[in-house]
């Protein structure tokens, strides 16, 4: 009986169930239309490329001992990967202008019509790089939103760090005070050599990718509103509707029933003569 009564009320008001759960579908099908629009936005693409820091070699150079050397890598490795040298304006530029000298390469590996996507826009470059450390070894990966401009994009970054590494970073080591003579020398300069080369794009979650979720959930919650304000109307709704209501109001029996009055004109053609 229960049910039944539930069912009335949400027949009944129907209506707002729908027009509250219509705004909504309408408002998260929009959402999705542009979602599915978005280049990289439910799906993208990564390319890894990873480089080893180090010092190179120089005449001076035992003049330092090993441990040195190795702990000035590793702070240099740490620095690249957890500082902004990778998601600077002059570095992406400078990898922006690589992927350009890197055209026939690309070429020759996705084709003459290869999608690149925004490879001219540092900032897209930048917002589109991570990076891990492990020793002076780090790792940075590319997800982007087409498979030719991860690789594009990684391979471009391994070549602008071997080549222009020390011009980004640089260091002091120093034992004791230093004397006259080492003040005027030239400390090694910082190196980056590629170990693992661009890697071929793998298909990953895109950064919006949960959104459709969020958005499927939205229209859940929607409904369940919903349905809550057609109680509610329901409730504060203090209109007899029929013999039923009267009865689960007053608890007494119905004896009676007036019916209802004939719609003005019916009565009167049904009993017209016939011409």
């Amino acid at each position: 009986m229960e049910l039944r009564s539930y069912w009335k009320i949400i027949w009944r008001r129907g209506w707002i169930i729908i027009l509250v759960v219509g705004i909504i579908a309408i408002y998260t099908g929009y959402q999705y239309y542009h979602l599915a629009k978005t280049p990289g936005a439910l799906k993208a693409y990564q390319s890894n490329v990873s480089v080893r820091i180090g010092l190179q070699a120089t005449q001076n150079s035992t003049d330092q001992s090993y441990a040195d050397y190795i702990s000035a890598s590793e702070t240099l490795a740490d620095e690249l990967a957890t500082g902004p040298l990778i998601t600077s304006n002059e570095f992406d530029t400078e990898v922006s202008q690589q992927i350009q000298k890197d055209m026939s390469q690309i070429t020759q590996r996705f084709g003459p019509q290869a999608d690149l996507g925004d490879w001219q826009n540092p900032g897209a470059i930048g917002s589109s790089l991570t990076a891990t450390r492990a020793h002076s070894l780090v790792t940075i990966s590319v997800t982007w939103s087409t498979p030719a401009g991860a690789w594009a994009i990684a391979n471009a970054v391994g070549e602008v760090s071997v080549a222009h590494i020390s011009s980004y970073l640089d260091y002091e080591i120093r034992n004791t005070t230093p004397s006259l003579k080492q003040r005027n020398e030239i400390h090694p300069l910082v190196s980056a050599e590629v170990i693992s080369s661009a890697t071929a794009p793998a298909l990953v979650p895109g950064p919006l990718a949960s959104k459709p979720t969020l958005l499927l959930v939205l229209v859940v919650v929607a409904l369940i509103i919903g349905i809550a304000l057609a109680f509610l109307i329901d409730y504060l709704d203090d209109r007899i509707r029929n013999k039923d209501e009267a009865v689960q109001l007053l608890q007494l029996p119905i004896y009676g029933e007036v019916p209802p009055a004939p719609t003005p004109g019916r009565n009167r053609s049904q009993h017209s003569p016939a011409a």
